[in-house]
């Protein structure tokens, strides 16, 4: 292996991957993408989620955990 070699920057992750890296279920991620809160590209049916749009779309979150109405 050549120590001079550099990996290949990663542009974007499949659907399993992107909820990995954002520490949530792929159906979370979902339930994200119907509110159009992160929107996938398509290479044919596969979606694919660009590193800066999970980066753009965690900053976007609170800050502070939202918390259920006292009943």
């Amino acid at each position: 292996m050549n120590p001079s070699a550099t990996a290949p920057t990663v542009v974007a992750v499949d659907h399993a991957t992107a909820a990995a890296a954002l520490a949530i279920s792929p159906s979370r991620l979902r339930h994200h993408v119907r509110l159009g809160d992160i929107t996938p590209h398509f290479s044919g049916t596969k979606p694919l989620y660009a590193i800066a749009d999970l980066q753009r779309f965690i900053e976007q979150l609170p800050t502070h955990p939202e918390h259920l109405p006292s009943v």
